[in-house]
């Protein structure tokens, strides 16, 4: 009987032993893949924090280059209405050319007549005197010491001896002269004005151009950087999906180790089951899982304001400016005088052509706002406007059909 208990015993004693071995064996690879998901976790982590990191780099630069973007989008609309305002001077200055040499040649055509004129004078009058009329000789001598038949005239009562409609021919010829003359030289002004207002032009032009190829540099710069981020954000997120699928991988891993330990207990249970065999209710577990990641106009009203802007003349031209004391540009001019009388404007001469209602250059009426091509000034009457010019001459009056008349308009 005692030897049946004995082998009785050892029989228990070895299925023991061949329990909590097997469970040790499912336990090491248990804890194993444990720690390569606690890694594969940990590497997630990791590059999800770069690629938020990254996330807010490529928005800061997206809204960088937007902004870049925007400034290239408003640099080319400057730049176009700069060309557009060189090519209506261009035209206006070919126009006035070409009046100019019309003018020349009436003013040549004026001082011929005047010339041939006076030459046949002298003719008629050395008929007289060769024919011995009362007083030639003064009258000859007269002629002979003047300058020109205009000092000749202011000299003597020559109507006595020189039929009346003469006189008057030659007079009308001397105030043609006068008045071609007159017309050259005011032309010659307004294309000096054309000229300084197109350098200007130029030299905004060439500003423009240089900002914008700036901006463009500054752009492509921005897209480089913008590329190179969204390629790390690329090579993050594939770092995070490999890592998730390592970590499902070894979760799967460890579940079927887990089925296995299971399964060798409940076997080596069975087995032990005849002899009452206990491992003191104690049972080896695991922990398998991954960390977590937190992851209608009135005149008298026009009046006023042209009496009003004209207090300004002389002022300095600023561009961009608003001030009618320290420096305005032409809409900025038109704006800040308006504003004066409770009318309110755009800061813009493109903007301003669209304002108050259209009338025609031939209804224009003091107060009025002539428009032209990038630019705009307030009639004051007698085919004049009172306007902020160019930085060279400031706030001036000059006429109003020096450029090509856009529209009018009237804002009172």
């Amino acid at each position: 009987m005692n030897f049946l208990h004995k082998i009785v015993h050892k029989k228990r004693c070895w299925i023991a032993w061949t329990l909590v071995l097997s469970l040790c064996v499912a336990a090491v690879p248990a804890y194993a893949t444990s720690s390569k998901i606690s890694e594969a976790q940990r590497r997630k982590n990791e590059a999800q924090k770069e690629l938020n990191s990254i996330n807010k780099q490529i928005s800061s630069l997206e809204s960088q280059r937007e902004a870049i973007v925007s400034e290239i989008t408003s640099l080319g609309s400057e730049l176009d209405e700069l060309v557009l305002n060189l090519e209506m001077l261009e035209h206006d200055l070919e126009k006035k050319e070409a009046e100019l040499a019309q003018a020349q040649l009436d003013y040549e055509a004026a001082v011929e007549r005047e010339n041939n004129q006076y030459e046949a004078m002298k003719l008629r009058i050395q008929y007289i005197y060769e024919e011995g009329g009362a007083g030639t000789t003064d009258y000859l001598a007269m002629l002979l010491e003047s300058r020109s038949l205009a000092d000749f005239l202011t000299q003597s009562d020559y109507a006595q001896e020189i039929h009346t409609q003469d006189r008057n021919m030659l007079e009308a010829y001397h105030q043609a002269k006068e008045e071609v003359e007159q017309l050259r030289q005011r032309l010659e002004d307004e294309k000096a004005e054309l000229e300084i207002l197109q350098a200007e032009y130029e030299e905004e032009k060439s500003r423009v151009e240089e900002t914008l190829a700036q901006k463009q540099s500054q752009e492509a710069d921005f897209s480089s950087k913008l590329a190179s981020a969204q390629q790390r954000a690329k090579d993050y997120k594939k770092a995070i999906t490999e890592q998730d699928a390592r970590i499902k991988k070894l979760q799967e891993e460890a579940r079927k180790a887990e089925e296995a330990r299971k399964a060798a207990e409940k076997s080596s249970n069975q087995n032990g089951s005849s002899g009452s065999s206990s491992i003191g209710g104690s049972s080896i577990t695991s922990s398998v899982g991954g960390g977590s990641s937190s992851g209608g106009g009135n005149s008298a009203k026009g009046a006023q304001i042209v009496s009003y802007a004209k207090q300004f003349l002389g002022r300095p031209y600023v561009y961009g400016g608003t001030s009618l004391t320290n420096g305005t540009d032409c809409s900025g001019f038109t704006m800040s005088v308006f504003a004066h009388f409770g009318i309110s404007l755009p800061h813009s001469s493109a903007a301003q052509a669209s304002c108050g209602r259209a009338v025609s250059y031939a209804e224009a009426q003091p107060g009025d706002i002539i428009c032209y091509s990038g630019h705009v000034g307030i009639y004051v009457g007698g085919g004049q406007i009172v306007h902020a010019s160019t930085p060279s001459t400031g706030i001036i009056i000059s006429s109003a059909t020096t450029r090509t008349i856009l529209t009018v308009r009237r804002c009172y």
